[in-house]
């Protein structure tokens, strides 16, 4: 799908402050601010203008308090794998229609029927610049974002029943991502505490470093399509332009089950 040209939210209540935002990316990356940074640099300062105007909408709101410790990446919960269940990786982008299409034609219902059998991950997909560690998203600052929000859920609550559906219920209306309403809406009909999303997202370097990790694991398996779904480690289907296709086993729910269940009892010859 081709991108599209992302104007930058912007009000007299809230105003973007570019210059701040240039200044908290140097921050963030002190190691790094004498490498070129090219062409990603636009793509980094909305990012970052966008994070300040949505932590800005919460100070206004009583959701963040920048006087208050903030802690440490550690402190989030880290996913515990099980060797024994299979592992089912999606590959997305928060702000694309197949990505949606994705999640509730095939993934979700899936995992409904064996979510207890599966070691399931959501990846998203962007760019990163191999000179300066910036990401860019095809759908814009405003897509990262959303990506951002969707892997700090994942991240405080790494139970898939929490976090797959409240990333389905973002993605179910992505035209509406980062909106901090929307956003919280979603959070309070999966369980999700907002303000806790809220503190990931906005500790310094910490949301764009998930992202960033999130968007290599893509690269480093070859995936670019979004919604790209893989099993045990090999692309099972992709849904892309509004069509399903490299599903050879089919691309429906029961297809997808049967072969998780093989997989699960050690039945891998007949996958």
């Amino acid at each position: 799908m081709a991108p599209y040209t992302y104007s930058p939210i912007a009000n007299e209540k809230h105003p973007i402050d570019v210059a701040a935002a240039e200044s908290q990316v140097r921050r963030s990356k002190p190691s790094l601010k004498h490498r070129a940074i090219g062409h990603f640099v636009p793509a980094v300062l909305l990012t970052s203008a966008l994070l300040l105007l949505f932590r800005s909408a919460f100070v206004c709101h009583g959701r963040y308090d920048p006087s208050k410790e903030l802690g440490r990446p550690s402190e989030y919960m880290q996913d515990v794998t099980d060797t024994k269940k299979v592992a089912l990786e999606a590959h997305i982008m928060s702000k694309c229609p197949d990505a949606r299409d994705c999640l509730q034609q095939l993934v979700v219902p899936a995992m409904e029927q064996v979510s207890d059998k599966v070691d399931f991950r959501m990846s998203y997909i962007g760019r990163v610049d191999d000179k300066s560690d910036a990401v860019a998203c095809m759908h814009g600052p405003s897509e990262c974002l959303g990506d951002m929000i969707e892997l700090c859920a994942a991240r405080i609550y790494p139970d898939p029943k929490l976090y797959l559906g409240f990333a389905n219920c973002m993605t179910s209306n992505y035209s509406q991502i980062p909106d901090r309403e929307f956003v919280q809406s979603c959070a309070l009909e999966h369980g999700v505490d907002f303000e806790r999303v809220n503190k990931c997202i906005s500790e310094e370097g910490h949301g764009s470093e998930l992202l960033r990790n999130s968007v290599l694991r893509s690269q480093d398996n070859n995936v670019t399509k979004s919604c790209t779904v893989r099993l045990a480690g090999d692309v099972r289907c992709i849904r892309d332009g509004g069509k399903w296709y490299d599903c050879p086993r089919g691309s429906d729910v029961a297809d997808l089950v049967r072969d998780i269940e093989k997989l699960y009892e050690g039945d891998s010859e007949q996958i």
